[in-house]
């Protein structure tokens, strides 16, 4: 038998050329979202920072509790010592002036600086005597305030321990140390001529004490308390063991 399927030799072949693939559709790129540019691998993460220990924590609240309460002390004690000063002369200086008149220059001399001296009565200024030592005593009491907050926040062990013993400790130190600033910025009235230049050195002189005290008593306050702050740990935890 013949095979019908077969092509007839008088029908010449054609030839079959392959279907070409249509042009694939050109997609857009998408931007990348938020999370997948968020996402990064584990060598370009960043490394979290060391969570602080227990000592360095303390420290640094020691540094800020003293950079802050000492300035305050020093000024509510300042305003404090303004009504103080003015009690003084009134009482205790007047009473010296007229008797060192009285044995140098005579009575005359004596009743002219007691009268004069009984111009500056504390009775004249006690409004202003009272609103400064309010003042002052608000801000000596703020300046604990603080110290203590600060310090128990920080973890620090016995707060209110430190912090009274620091506060005197802190305040006489900045007291020396501020005298020290003044004698030398009182040392620019030596090179003054005339009364323009001791005005003009005068200006330089306070604005570099302010200055500098100011500076001298935040570092003192950050250095008391901290070495303070050390001293009742160590005087302190063997105890509680």
């Amino acid at each position: 038998m013949s095979d019908t399927t077969a092509t007839s030799p008088s029908e010449p072949t054609r030839p079959t050329t392959p279907a070409l693939d249509a042009p694939a559709a050109a997609v857009p790129a998408r931007p990348a979202s938020p999370a997948a540019k968020a996402v990064r691998t584990p060598t370009e993460a960043a490394t979290p920072a060391a969570p602080l220990t227990p000592e360095r924590r303390a420290q640094r609240g020691a540094i800020v509790a003293g950079a802050i309460a000492l300035p305050l002390v020093t000024a509510g004690l300042a305003l404090l010592a303004v009504p103080l000063a003015i009690w003084q002369l009134a009482t205790i200086v007047k009473t010296i002036v007229v008797v060192i008149a009285n044995a140098v220059a005579g009575t005359s001399a004596a009743s002219d600086a007691n009268a004069t001296l009984a111009s500056i009565d504390p009775d004249a200024m006690s409004g202003l005597t009272i609103a400064l030592a309010i003042v002052g005593a608000v801000l000596v009491v703020a300046g604990a305030l603080v110290s203590v907050l600060v310090l128990r926040a920080h973890g620090v062990h016995r707060p209110a321990m430190a912090t009274t013993i620091a506060m005197p400790m802190g305040v006489v130190v900045a007291s020396i140390v501020a005298a020290t600033i003044g004698a030398v910025g009182g040392l620019l009235f030596g090179t003054s001529d005339s009364l323009s230049q001791v005005l003009g050195n005068a200006a330089i002189a306070i604005a570099l004490t302010a200055i500098g005290s100011g500076a001298a008593t935040v570092a003192t306050g950050a250095l008391v308390w901290l070495w303070m702050v050390r001293i009742v740990r160590e005087r302190t935890e063997p105890a509680a063991d």
